[in-house]
């Protein structure tokens, strides 16, 4: 069983959203360098097919950024859920945050938290707007925390 841990949570879980806004930066400026190159050039036509090439490279580019975009958008919406639902359970449990993982990263009503008093199980009410922790045992479980 996977738990991820708060700072995982808060922390946004990618890294790699500065190297592809660099990557299509590149890609923009190649774009512009040899079109201006074409420009200058016209008997030249290796500068209006490389342009051609990484013009069609960066709307790839530009079109797999706006999808992982949105993807980061929705999984930071959710992980703002889960920090939440965090908070309230260590002010319930009376513990520092940081110490509490949770085992999904989006919200469901089959979650379990790990803190130092044990684990729980979070049962949510039909609006999803309150829970209820209650102790569970787990028998031999095999734990990996994710974010220590």
């Amino acid at each position: 069983m996977t738990f991820y841990t708060y700072q995982y949570l808060k922390g946004g879980q990618t890294n790699w959203t500065m190297i592809r806004i660099i990557v299509v930066v590149v890609l923009a400026l190649a774009f512009l360098f040899f079109l201006f190159m074409y420009s200058r050039h016209r008997w030249n036509h290796k500068y209006k097919d490389l342009s051609i090439i990484l013009a069609t490279l960066l709307l790839l580019a530009a079109a797999i950024q706006y999808s992982d975009y949105t993807n980061l958008r929705t999984a930071s919406l959710q992980s703002g859920q889960l920090t939440t639902v965090i908070d309230k359970s260590a002010a319930k449990l009376k513990v520092d945050p940081e110490r509490i993982s949770i085992n999904d990263t989006s919200r469901n009503n089959d979650m379990i938290i790990k803190t130092p008093k044990g684990y729980y199980t979070l049962v949510f009410n039909s609006s999803g707007s309150e829970f209820l922790l209650q102790r569970a045992d787990l028998y031999h479980p095999d734990i990996t925390v994710i974010g220590e």
